[in-house]
């Protein structure tokens, strides 16, 4: 408890205006003991009459410490866990409560002072809160909480179909396209988590890591040439990284491009040692496949043979070596 200094303006039968350097409150008691209502929350106090001196002891003070400590344990937590952030289209028209609180804690106060007007208070509170939370965008909040602690708890379908029900009260909730499409992808809904990455990028087109997962996801649909214009969009630097230039020559080769195929692969780090081994076998297994297909059958049984050393059960590369050294 510390000791401090305030200014207040009486209106009477003990209810009392208070200003301090945090803002303004109200207060309901005798003097020396009374019980209100300010910036901080609701609170008691005891002073000293006659001296402007008080001590104040907040009425959720000790349960505000043990949130608090309760909110390190979780942040901790959730970063291990699935954790995602409300959404700022949804914030930006959720509606602010701060008034039907002040209108509750004067309604709280007159209970000590004319309990009718109080009854009167509480009845117009509840009113103005079930009318607050039957507005869309309170059901959107609802419904993105609801799949917040569904997503916490590893339930993705349950999770999927909460955020579903925002986007579909809200549409215009674009960054929530983003975690609705890897949920989908998480739940092997490949085509459906392409639709949301795509609407996503439509208003983050600058999101550069989306835009990879949205093209392997356009790969690994089989819409070849799809990912290759999301790639081509791309900054320059990030086209030079082994993982892009794979993907590029993949669809190039699903396309019957290998002429395409081996332009994007001479692009790779053929003489670099420090390269992720297995995106480099993936990228000599390609190179391999582009040399056949461009009937340069020694270049590709080196490439085969070179990826045969460092695993014996990759993909079909056993296959491979074997016909190549038959065909010769």
């Amino acid at each position: 408890m510390g000791w401090r200094y305030r200014r207040s303006i009486s209106l009477g039968k003990g209810i009392r205006i208070n200003f301090s350097r945090k803002g303004v409150g109200f207060s309901v008691g005798r003097k020396g003991a009374r019980i209100g209502i300010g910036p901080n929350g609701m609170y008691t106090s005891f002073g000293i009459p006659g001296t402007g001196l008080y001590s104040i002891n907040y009425l959720n003070k000790n349960k505000g410490r043990k949130s608090s400590s309760k909110a390190v344990k979780t942040t901790i937590n959730t970063v291990k866990a699935n954790t995602i952030s409300y959404p700022p289209e949804l914030l930006k028209q959720a509606p602010q409560k701060k008034y039907l609180h002040l209108l509750f804690g004067l309604s709280f106060l007159f209970m000590f002072i004319f309990w009718p007007v109080a009854i009167i208070g509480f009845i117009i509170s509840g009113i103005l809160y079930y009318k607050a939370a039957k507005t869309p965008i309170s059901k959107a909040l609802s419904y993105f909480k609801l799949g917040s602690k569904a997503l916490k708890k590893g339930d993705y379908q349950k999770a999927l179909n909460n955020f579903l029900k925002v986007i579909e009260i809200q549409p215009d909730t674009y960054s929530l396209y983003k975690e609705i499409g890897f949920l989908s992808e998480k739940l092997e809904k490949d085509n459906e988590a392409v639709e949301y990455f795509k609407k996503y990028l439509i208003q983050h087109p600058d999101d550069i890591q989306i835009k990879e997962q949205y093209a392997n996801l356009l790969i690994k649909t089989e819409q070849y040439q799809d990912a290759l214009n999301v790639i081509e969009e791309l900054p320059s630097e990030y086209k030079s990284n082994l993982s892009v230039i794979n993907a590029m020559s993949y669809c190039y080769l699903k396309l019957d491009k290998p002429d395409m195929a081996l332009v994007a692969l001479e692009n790779g780090p053929i003489r670099k040692r420090k390269t992720d081994s297995e995106l480099m076998k993936m990228y000599r297994y390609l190179l391999g496949l582009t040399y056949m297909q461009l009937n340069q059958n020694e270049k590709a049984l080196k490439q085969f043979e070179k990826v045969y050393v460092e695993d014996h059960n990759y993909y079909d590369v056993s296959s491979m070596i074997q016909k190549l050294k038959a065909d010769k």
